[in-house]
């Protein structure tokens, strides 16, 4: 992703990450609120996916090396919670997942543009839930260790700084499961199609990915039948998300990383 446009996409994260955390604690947030910062925010994500377009489709296939892989997910990531920022008062949760952003961005720079993946529309349609799970459930994540630190800083009576600017606890705690609803549903979509249109999905490439993506996704599926059937919350949800996040980032990434860094295939 070395384009002016790549370029733009990082200094823009920055002005966009420096501008919220000054916009933060000027007042308490609204839906839609900080403007300006969530403009610039804006601004960055369309640099952003202007560069990262030409990089991953090309003439030859989907590039999906782990930079490619890391920024495309990312980018995803940051993009739904500006759009949720805009109806909910979670824009301060940019603090997380913005310095993220741009670090995976930065990664791109290290795909060296060997790794083409044939693709057909079952594969694309594959990938798109894939993408779709793992950036609601990496958001659910970014949100749930904010509201530790909330619940931990309530308990202590300490309410200064980015806590006196966050949503209710009880507020956050509902859009945190209804993105984990989402992000599970998406996550049980992308292994229905991973069935149906990859040849084997139980190959030797494919089989720590297949075997941690499931695994996540029971994960998940046991944290939300602890919600609705006994009331999970507060420190047990998090480890359980944080729990299933882990397993679907090693799923997701843990394999691209040893056969294309360690081992250098693609």
């Amino acid at each position: 992703m070395i384009t002016i446009a790549g370029t733009i996409a990082v200094f823009l994260y920055l002005i966009a990450l420096g501008y919220l955390a000054l916009g933060i604690r000027d007042r308490p947030l609204a839906a839609g609120q900080p403007r300006g910062p969530l403009a610039v925010w804006l601004l960055a994500l369309i640099a952003h996916v202007v560069a990262l377009v030409p990089a991953v489709v090309t003439g030859t296939g989907w590039n999906l090396c782990l930079g490619n892989a890391l920024s495309a997910s990312m980018w995803l990531v940051a993009a739904l919670l500006w759009v949720t920022a805009l109806r909910h008062p979670l824009a301060s949760l940019g603090m997380v997942v913005l310095p993220l952003t741009l670090l995976a961005a930065l990664t791109a720079l290290l795909c060296d543009g060997d790794a083409r993946y044939a693709t057909s529309a079952g594969i694309a349609v594959h990938v798109l839930f894939s993408a779709l799970g793992w950036a609601f459930l990496a958001l659910s994540t970014a949100q749930a260790a904010v509201m530790t630190a909330q619940h931990r800083a309530l308990h202590d009576h300490h309410t200064r700084g980015i806590v006196r600017y966050l949503p209710p606890l009880f507020s956050m705690e509902l859009w945190l499961f209804r993105m984990i609803f989402i992000g599970w549903l998406f996550l049980g979509l992308s292994l229905i199609s991973g069935f149906i249109f990859v040849d084997d999905l139980f190959a030797q490439d494919l089989v720590h990915k297949s075997v941690l993506s499931i695994l996540a996704w029971l994960i998940f599926s046991v944290l939300l039948l602890g919600r609705w059937r006994l009331g999970w919350r507060g420190s047990r949800a998090l480890a359980w998300t944080t729990g299933g996040f882990v397993a679907l980032v090693l799923a997701y990434f843990g394999t691209k990383l040893v056969l294309e860094v360690i081992l250098g295939r693609v």
